[in-house]
């Protein structure tokens, strides 16, 4: 990378001191400003392993907390977690720990991100990118998230990175260098494979076919790339069974050809990275140099074929968006560029830039304490505690109508859980065409459970059948603040 002058260095460390500390506000505050059923299912499971490891705990948490990491359905591999479990043995307990690991993954992306497009465009290009990365309100807020994604995309940024250097210098270290990371990115969890893929077929092509084909390196950066999730996925969908029921209802094809799945996606840009950064970023292709065309148009056609895969999660999980913000960064970067160019001979233009740069920052980072000062979750801490105590903490599961299907219960109630269908689980079976036997269900469900928990109580007003099946053969055990609880094993 080309030596930096000393007021790009500070303005450098000045963005990323500001993107730290906007990020460690509230800090403390429990993680459910942010998709809390992901996080909790990753919260659940580092707890789990915490107290796998240190049987000088009390042993009812430790059987609880074992058992309910034990019987979480099994995804990416459980990485994350595990650091964060070691983590705890040595700091305790603590979910701000996982918050920092995801914001250093999330900044440390972003220095490699500088770097390809400090390398790829230009320094002014590179210093856009940068902002927007870091800046970015979503992003900030998504970037303190419990979830394998902000070290996905961290890897998929280094491993871009990578590949744009062996692409400029094809030499053993770096062809090794970029496999190695495609498959740590990919093996953090797969759907990185889509960004990579179409960025590594854009150089191949971008080089040509042929010669690529014939090179021993690509095909160690082949190699490398899918051994890792390959090992894995053979392994638990064919040896250990814990993947042979994850690929269900996943694929749905059939929204392709609804008009309202392409403006279901378009509002979820816009509300994550806004319409005029979208246009700029495809601007951005047109004007860039080729080789970095090339580069952004493979990230820009994965990440589409990727969005057509997962088409029902396209719509309705912005978080499985995150991966297209450093790809739209870095699209930025030739608009950055050229706009610099046409304006460099004018100073009162490139301080008035300089200023509206500065705004700009200014105006994300107040958007982003306002929404992380917005909600306080700590009392939600002694609500759920107080439902467990009533429970009794029971290794029994029991059946639950609650948040984030019984994951808060679960996790500070003590006490694990199985949760009755939300009608977003009714919605994406009857688009798979699978219907649900409503009574059926439940009378599975409460199979040797004590209770049913209610506390979502708007979504069981709207569950008619499973509230009439309550109220008409089963007693209320206790009832309290936004929460009603049925005793199963005292039918009326």
């Amino acid at each position: 990378m080309q030596k930096l002058p000393k007021l790009y260095l500070l303005l450098i460390f000045l963005a990323f001191s500001a993107a730290l500390s906007i990020r460690l506000y509230d800090l403390d505050d429990l993680p459910l400003d942010f998709h809390a059923t992901r996080q909790l299912f990753s919260m659940i499971k580092a707890r789990g392993m915490y107290y796998a490891m240190s049987p000088d705990l009390p042993a009812w948490q430790r059987e609880i907390a074992i058992q309910q990491w034990k019987e979480s359905p099994i995804i990416e591999p459980p990485v994350f977690e595990g650091l964060v479990a070691a983590s705890y043995r040595i700091f305790g307990e603590n979910l701000a720990i996982p918050r920092i690991y995801s914001i250093l993954f999330w900044l440390l992306g972003g220095f490699f991100l500088f770097r390809l497009a400090i390398q790829a465009s230009s320094l002014h290009g590179a210093l856009l990118a940068l902002l927007f990365y870091l800046f970015l309100p979503y992003g900030a807020i998504a970037s303190r998230s419990f979830q394998p994604d902000p070290l996905m995309v961290m890897l998929i940024i280094i491993a871009a990175w990578a590949m744009w250097n062996w692409r400029e210098t094809p030499t053993l270290k770096w062809a090794v260098a970029a496999g190695l990371l495609n498959g740590a990115a990919i093996f953090i969890k797969n759907v990185a494979v889509f960004p990579l893929f179409g960025l590594a077929l854009a150089l191949v092509l971008e080089r040509g076919f042929w010669p690529s084909l014939k090179d021993r390196q690509t095909w160690i950066v082949a190699a490398l790339s899918v051994l890792p999730v390959a090992v894995y996925t053979l392994y638990g969908t064919f040896i250990a069974g814990f993947l042979a029921s994850q690929f269900g209802l996943r694929f749905f094809p059939n929204l392709w050809f609804d008009s309202s799945f392409y403006l279901r996606w378009k509002g979820q840009l816009d509300g994550i990275v806004g319409f005029g950064p979208l246009v700029l970023g495809v601007v951005g292709i047109l004007v860039a140099p080729r080789r970095l065309a090339a580069l952004l148009a493979g990230l820009w056609v994965g990440y589409i074929v990727y969005g057509f895969t997962f088409a029902y999660h396209t719509i309705t999980h912005d978080y499985y968006h995150l991966v297209f913000i450093p790809i739209l960064a870095l699209s930025l970067a030739p608009v950055a560029e050229t706009l610099y160019q046409k304006i460099n001979p004018h100073r009162f233009a490139r301080f008035a830039l300089a200023i509206l740069a500065v705004l700009a920052v200014a105006l994300q980072l107040w958007d982003v304490r306002v929404t992380l000062a917005r909600d306080n979750y700590r009392p939600d801490l002694v609500y759920w505690a107080e439902i467990g105590e009533v429970l009794g903490h029971s290794i029994t599961p029991v059946v639950a109508i609650a948040q984030d299907y019984g994951g808060r219960l679960a996790y500070w109630g003590w006490q694990p859980t199985v949760s009755w269908l939300t009608d977003g689980d009714l919605n994406v079976r009857s688009i798979a065409g699978i219907e649900v036997d409503e009574q059926t269900r439940f009378f599975q469900l409460i199979e040797g459970k004590r209770f049913f928990v209610v506390t979502h109580l708007a979504r069981f007003e709207a569950q008619s059948f499973v509230r009439q099946m309550l109220y008409d053969n089963y007693p209320v055990y206790a009832e309290g603040r936004g929460y009603i609880i049925f005793d199963l094993q005292a039918s009326r």
